[in-house]
């Protein structure tokens, strides 16, 4: 039960994060948002949701009461009050705060939810891991369907009753007496399926940091490029929910099959397995029925992603707080940072140009994973 509500809390927590990318063609809209702006502003959210994890993951790192959990519940939950921004001047700056803040609030929710994952010992750290990053891919899905549908039907003032899902996960935390693990003293000791020996967590996490930009670029260009492409606002969510099943569905199967083989060898076999899904899909995208192709790519890019977790919560270097801070903040920020960097290319030449280069991202992480492999492989077990 308290994995389950753990998985509801990451739920409501990546719901929250998706919003704003598939509600970017109206916000734009409705705020007179260029291109470039509206990618700032993307990017302003993600890279507080994901850079703040680095400064607080390791905050609270011999604290056992999930504090920030409840806190990041409430604050994340502030995107849906973008309907009582004023659409003058001064609604940009007001939409950038009100970003931070929604940011924020998933960043500092998302370490301590993971350590309260981690301290469910009876459960495999690759069955649990992948149960609650479940939740958060059903819910990042959910997020763009439920956004896009309740805008398109009352306009952003349709988000108003989100902002009461926090109280639930809150609730439910309190009332199963949920607690967080603390950094034990030797990581990775104890579990053999990781890998024969702990990894050193930069090389984990630099693995980790293509990929990211590609999903990156993926998240937060589709919806804006089927826009481009005559489709509606609510095939843009719709799009991005498929997106996020099929990684739902994906890290169950690759999980089960990664606690028999190793992490690290179903990450890198996952992350050459997207390129023959996202390729068809960007040469199709015009097409409607392309979009199924999106199950397959996010099937195994968010699953790839997921190993590199495990990999990290046994790598050597730094307190568990501080890695898983890193590896699920500090890998997107750069991600984001990349991203924003690229946005003002993608508006002189095209959002086609940007997605057509994502596929590039997964073919690095994986030929980074097969040299880990190898490495790994060679080098002999230390005395």
């Amino acid at each position: 039960m308290q994995l389950l509500v753990l998985s509801g809390v990451h739920f409501l927590v990546d719901m929250f994060g998706n919003m704003l990318p598939s509600l970017l063609p109206a916000v734009r809209v409705e705020f007179t948002l260029t291109l470039s702006v509206g990618g700032l502003v993307l990017a302003v959210l993600t890279i507080s949701a994901n850079a703040v994890q680095v400064l607080t993951g390791h905050t609270r790192a011999d604290k056992t009461a999930p504090l920030f959990l409840h806190l990041g519940l409430a604050l994340a939950a502030s995107i849906c009050l973008l309907a009582i921004l004023p659409r003058s001047g001064a609604g940009l700056p007001l939409l950038v705060l009100l970003a931070i803040v929604s940011g924020c609030g998933i960043a500092i929710a998302h370490p301590e939810s993971l350590r309260g994952v981690y301290s469910l010992d009876a459960i495999p750290p690759s069955i649990s891991t992948a149960v609650f990053m479940t939740g958060g891919f059903i819910g990042y899905a959910c997020g763009g369907a439920i956004s896009t549908i309740l805008a398109s039907r009352f306009g952003l003032r349709g988000l108003y009753p989100l902002i009461l899902c926090p109280i639930a996960g809150i609730l439910a935390t309190i009332l199963l007496k949920i607690r967080l693990t603390v950094d034990p003293q030797q990581t990775g000791a104890d579990d053999k399926n990781v890998t024969k020996r702990p990894l050193p967590f930069w090389l984990v996490m630099t693995m980790g940091i293509p990929a990211a930009t590609s999903t990156t670029i993926l998240a937060n260009l589709v919806p804006t490029r089927l826009g481009e492409l005559g489709f509606g606002l609510t095939f843009g969510g719709f799009s991005t929910t498929v997106f996020g099943i099929g990684g739902a569905v994906g890290t169950l199967v690759w999980a089960a099959l990664a606690h028999r083989k190793g992490e690290l060898l179903c990450s890198t076999i996952a992350l050459f397995l997207v390129i023959p899904f996202l390729l068809p899909y960007l040469l199709l995208m015009d097409n409607q029925t392309a979009v199924w192709l999106l199950f397959g790519a996010g099937f195994y890019s968010f699953s790839a992603y997921i190993l590199t977790i495990t990999l990290a919560r046994h790598a050597t270097g730094l307190n568990l707080g501080q890695r898983m801070g890193f590896i699920v903040g500090g890998t997107w920020a750069i991600a984001n940072i990349v991203f924003m960097a690229l946005v003002s290319v993608g508006e002189r030449l095209g959002t086609h140009l940007l997605l057509a280069l994502s596929p590039l991202g997964y073919l690095f992480s994986g030929i980074l994973g097969l040299f880990i492999i190898l490495k790994f492989r060679r080098r002999p077990p230390q005395a």
